[in-house]
């Protein structure tokens, strides 16, 4: 029996076996953010200066949306992600939508035109959280983060007022605790 061809096999299957499951776990993917991962968290700033957190939000679901105003498909679905944020406005759903233009004034004239209301933040050009964090490569893209802070879902767009889309992020949303009533 040869003993160097059987070294070999093993040695070339370990490999193998290596980076089939580095490249399944996305272990071998540095940085990017992967379904089942913690959502990195972030600081930006809203249209009026103030701090926005990725982990202020924790205990809901979040709908952490990449967008731009010059970008085609998000003018689509931004209305459709307004629908969205007004049906589910009661309950334990955060959205926040972080436009990568590089300043306020096209986002204010984007939001008077599609009478939008979901919260914004600027990551300028995508450089800091949308490219850096994230590793965005286009937009729209959305990532769904349930309530403890792990990636549900990344995808890009989605049609947000389908009646199955919607009872996925429903499904997703913590129930509310009924209160004891004591006698």
């Amino acid at each position: 029996m040869r003993i160097k061809p059987i070294i070999f096999f093993l040695i070339v299957g370990s490999l193998a076996g290596y980076f089939v499951y580095r490249e399944a776990t996305g272990t071998g993917k540095s940085g990017v953010v992967n379904i089942g991962s913690q959502a990195p968290d972030f600081s930006l700033k809203d249209e009026n200066g103030k701090e926005v957190k990725l982990s202020d939000y924790r205990g809901k679901v979040v709908f952490l949306n990449f967008w731009a105003t010059w970008c085609e498909p998000c003018i689509e679905e931004m209305p459709e992600m307004e629908v969205l944020k007004n049906r589910l406005k009661d309950r334990k759903f955060q959205m926040l939508a972080v436009s990568v233009d590089l300043d306020w004034d096209p986002i204010k004239q984007f939001y008077k035109k599609y009478n939008l209301t979901i919260p914004t933040a600027l990551d300028p050009g995508g450089v800091q959280v949308a490219k850096g964090i994230y590793k965005v490569t286009g937009w729209p893209e959305t990532f769904l983060i349930d309530a403890n802070g792990y990636v549900v879902k990344h995808t890009w767009r989605e049609r947000w007022t389908d009646p199955r889309v919607i009872a996925y992020l429903e499904s997703l949303i913590p129930q509310e605790q009924a209160q004891k009533v004591s006698d």
